[in-house]
């Protein structure tokens, strides 16, 4: 999409216009906030004259770079992250005499980064995932520079949108995050939107991200009074039971809680049987019975007290 305009939104241009017609030629850019080096499109409209019968004659850098009848457009890098480019053209009509306009941008860039209140274990790599019901905080990190220094981020203003929708509460100054919750359950993910600008609104830049609710997932492992947990080694499907007795550890995964697990209901099985002993507790021993072999099937469900869509199952065969 094209957005037309008589003055550039990033500085100020200037026309030769004919008394009694205001701004015979408008220039557009697109995209309408332009982004470090990538592409962008300058476009003239105008209303008062054919444009397709008129000289242009593109000029950056004092050079022409495009020119010729009717020729309305030219793309152009759009640069580094705080260069400033300009991009003038004079139009020569047919019937109103020529007319000059000029645009100019200094890209800019904004990045999106979040994390949710979800859990994972000690020394997980990864980040916990989003869940329904669950809390989360975006951070914006902007590339702004002028005259080749970065801008300080807590001096910039920031307008945030959740689902197209603005927050009043947390825009304006300095407000380079955004906290909420996940709450839609239709869409299939929230959609969160920031728009950075400077001072005085000379660099704008946008960023949209989407976040996108999981299902908690329980995972098992072994807890060795030897070596600890053994975070190494995720146990699947089955664990032969070959010591005496065998500590497991119930780790869930992106469910709303601290290490505690303060909130959370856990409830064990043995062979479809409850294990009153172990409610709540998100580590069970297991001990062999005699000297015949057998299998039993331990299993876990999980449930967040106050997030009732934050919940789940696991099992796993334990053979001796």
């Amino acid at each position: 999409m094209f957005f037309f305009f008589s003055f550039s939104f990033f500085s100020l241009a200037h026309a030769q216009s004919i008394p009694g017609i205001s701004e015979p030629v408008t220039l557009g850019i697109s995209p309408r906030f332009p982004k470090p080096d990538t592409t962008v499109t300058i476009t003239a409209q105008s209303f008062s004259t054919d444009l397709n019968r008129a000289g242009f004659s593109w000029i950056s850098g004092g050079k022409v770079i495009k020119q010729g009848t009717g020729v309305m457009s030219v793309s152009v890098p759009s640069g580094k992250a705080g260069s400033l480019t300009s991009i003038s053209v004079t139009v020569t009509t047919i019937d109103i005499g020529t007319i000059s306009q000029e645009l100019s941008w200094r890209p800019a860039d904004v990045t999106l980064v979040w994390k949710s209140d979800g859990y994972v274990p000690p020394f997980y790599k990864g980040k916990a995932l989003e869940s329904y019901g669950a809390s989360f905080r975006v951070t914006a990190i902007p590339e702004f520079f002028t005259a080749g220094k970065r801008l300080d981020p807590k001096t910039l203003v920031y307008t945030w949108k959740k689902n197209g929708t603005i927050d009043p509460n947390q825009l304006g100054y300095g407000k380079d995050s955004f906290t909420g919750s996940q709450t839609s359950y239709i869409r299939g993910g929230d959609d969160i939107n920031v728009e950075v600008s400077n001072s005085d609104g000379s660099i704008i830049s946008t960023k949209t991200i989407t976040i996108s609710p999981g299902i908690p997932e329980i995972v098992f492992y072994e807890d060795s009074p030897l070596y600890g947990i053994q975070y190494e080694k995720a146990l699947n499907g089955t664990f032969n039971l070959i010591a005496e007795e065998v500590a497991l550890r119930a780790e869930p995964f992106n469910v709303s809680i601290n290490n505690s697990f303060t909130g959370l209901n856990l409830d064990w099985s043995i062979n479809g049987d409850s294990v009153p002993s172990f409610k709540d507790k998100n580590k069970i021993i297991l001990r062999k019975t005699g000297s015949v072999g057998g299998q039993s099937t331990v299993g876990l469900s999980i449930q967040h007290q106050t997030k009732l869509l934050q919940g789940g199952t696991a099992s796993i065969n334990i053979i001796q």
